[in-house]
């Protein structure tokens, strides 16, 4: 039971879906992420699916970060949006020096916009084989992933699979886009529809509590 207490010990939990091809490295990107920014509290792994769970604590706020790293075989395709449901945010990773991987991920994006997550990021990783690795054939150009990121509204980054620098600019990114769901002070009904879980640190705060009692008379 205290173990339970001590996850639920949050004052916003997000979930964030990493979405693409098998091969991309999107188990790789999530390490990164994990075990430099946050403290890692769960782990778990199957055939279908890997979750880390991670706390983050910015500016005296303790937020839970829940990372679901999909299966990116063909068979997973239908399935995806069912993963996906109630994420806060989705991150589409193909591979810069495999072209076949940026051309199915349009796939990826289409079959997720099912899930109404309110932040999505397009990631073109391993540009460092692009750069360094002189028998890539057609590489993804950054032209290319810029225009199929504003074709669905998201942003777009490029990412190396050697070293944390341009993924700490991803996360950054993703963080702050998360803070900005969030009013001040955190009302309820500004919340719905964002897919951001409150905790218990929320819950006791006097002025959640006073924003709650006023969306109560609209419910009668």
């Amino acid at each position: 039971m205290e173990r339970t207490s001590e996850l639920e010990d949050f004052h916003f939990k997000f979930k964030i879906s990493i979405v693409g091809d098998t091969g991309v490295g999107k188990s790789s990107f999530l390490d990164a992420i994990t075990q430099n920014l946050g403290k890692v509290v769960e782990n778990e792994s199957s055939t279908e699916l890997n979750t880390k769970t991670t706390f983050y604590i910015d500016d005296s706020y303790m937020y839970k970060i829940v990372y679901f790293d999909m299966q990116g075989k063909e068979r997973h395709h239908k399935y995806i949006h069912n993963y996906c449901n109630g994420s806060t945010g989705v991150i589409f990773l193909f591979d810069a020096s495999k072209r076949s991987t940026f051309e199915k991920v349009e796939q990826w994006i289409i079959e997720c916009e099912k899930c109404d997550a309110p932040i999505k990021i397009l990631v073109g990783n391993k540009i460092d084989v692009v750069m360094t690795k002189k028998n890539v054939l057609n590489p993804v150009t950054k032209v290319e992933g810029l225009g199929l990121a504003r074709k669905y509204g998201m942003e777009y980054f490029e990412t190396s699979s050697i070293g944390e620098a341009s993924i700490v600019q991803v996360f950054d990114h993703l963080f702050n886009s998360l803070l900005n769901l969030i009013p001040n002070p955190p009302d309820p009904e500004a919340l719905m529809g964002k897919n951001v879980v409150l905790g218990k640190r929320v819950s006791s705060d006097i002025k959640f509590k006073m924003a709650l009692a006023d969306m109560l008379p609209n419910y009668d």
